[in-house]
């Protein structure tokens, strides 16, 4: 049985005062920890210097078609504007190769895999797919970070990207297709599986056939810590994550989720163990704006709140896997990102904790990770 008892987080103390905190809804304790909080009509902002970050999106229909007949390829749609509107510095853009071989389950709940890639397919659709996400960026006017420095000053705008990649497919059991996307494609955040059980590990969404991480698994995590690569492990099981936080010699994120006590089978929701072990490495859990588990932006916000209790606010980020639902998410565009940031504040954060979960902690961690 799982133990959700914060207790058994390292920084329970700090845990438990804040949950008493919280408690306290609107009381004085409140009024006194937000100071600067905005009014109810006025949108929310970062300060200045303060840096937003989604750890994962696929704005700008980023994602390869399914359809032969459009060869993949689909007219880009608008992200730099919406950027610019809410104040998004930064998105960390996930290209996708497991479409060909990927569809949407019988009951529409969730994406499965239907058939097994020939070999090499999954390495050519990546080609495509990294192509694609520089033509995107091009498109937009946005320039590519590539260095842990950059992310050290904000400017709404010029919002910028970070290249990632949802799943490890493209590998394919060879460690240095990891260097060819660090240095050709300007890789900088590698998902280590996405909806089918590969060469690295097991994911949420199937039976598990490895017991989590791979030995080859770990020898991809230790060349991305050497190249200077964030390690994301969303989709992957919580025997994948525990290993991965045993090998990593830097912060592991979890881009898109959100915590729930019990997930069912086949669930993309954690556990507070499994938030737990993301935040022992140092690391980030993103909240993902699923309609499926959240109503709207307030209940959202609830859930950042659930999260922090459990593993701290140091440890809690913004995913919005934009574009990447079957149905529509509460977040839809990054102009919502005010209306997100006052929700947060309701929820009883304070703007510098607010400003830490929508992106001082990823800057943190990719600062940690990516050298320069």
């Amino acid at each position: 049985m799982q133990n959700d008892n914060p207790s058994a987080c390292p920084i329970s103390s700090m845990l438990m005062s804040r949950r008493a905190f919280l408690a306290l809804g609107a009381a004085a304790g409140v009024a006194a920890c937000t100071s600067g909080r905005m009014g109810s009509d006025t949108p929310w902002h970062a300060s200045a210097g303060a840096v937003t970050i989604d750890m994962h999106s696929h704005a700008g229909r980023l994602t390869m078609s399914r359809d032969p007949a459009l060869g993949g390829n689909r007219p880009f749609l608008p992200v730099g504007a919406q950027m610019r509107a809410g104040g998004m510095n930064v998105v960390c853009f996930a290209v996708v190769m497991d479409t060909p071989v990927t569809r949407v389950s019988s009951d529409r709940k969730r994406f499965e895999a239907w058939r097994q890639p020939e070999p090499g397919e999954l390495y050519r659709m990546s080609q495509q797919a990294f192509e694609r996400a520089k033509a995107l960026v091009q498109h937009e006017g946005l320039d590519v970070i590539t260095q842990g420095s950059a992310l050290r000053s904000a400017d709404v705008a010029a919002p910028r990207a970070i290249i990632a990649s949802e799943g490890a497919d493209f590998i394919e059991g060879r460690l240095d297709r990891v260097d060819e996307a660090f240095h050709q494609h300007q890789l900088r955040q590698l998902q280590l599986t996405h909806y089918r059980v590969n060469e690295v590990g097991d994911i949420q969404t199937e039976t598990p056939v490895h017991g989590g991480l791979t030995d080859f698994g770990a020898d991809v995590i230790r060349r991305c810590n050497t190249l200077g690569i964030v390690i994301d492990v969303a989709h992957g099981t919580y025997d994948l994550v525990k290993r991965a936080a045993s090998v990593t010699t830097k912060p592991l994120v979890l881009s898109h989720t959100a915590l729930a006590t019990h997930p069912g089978t086949r669930s993309r929701l954690i556990t507070p163990d499994h938030a737990r072990v993301v935040a022992s490495s140092g690391g980030v859990i993103g909240i993902w704006p699923n309609a499926g588990t959240f109503r709207d932006l307030q209940d959202m916000a609830n859930g950042f709140k659930r999260l922090a209790d459990i593993v701290g606010v140091d440890h809690v980020g913004l995913g919005t896997d934009m574009l990447g639902f079957i149905s529509p998410p509460v977040f839809q565009s990054y102009e919502q990102l005010p209306t997100l940031g006052n929700a947060l504040l309701k929820a009883g954060f304070s703007q510098s904790e607010t400003e830490q979960m929508l992106g001082g902690n990823y800057r943190r961690v990719f600062e940690t990770s990516v050298s320069g």
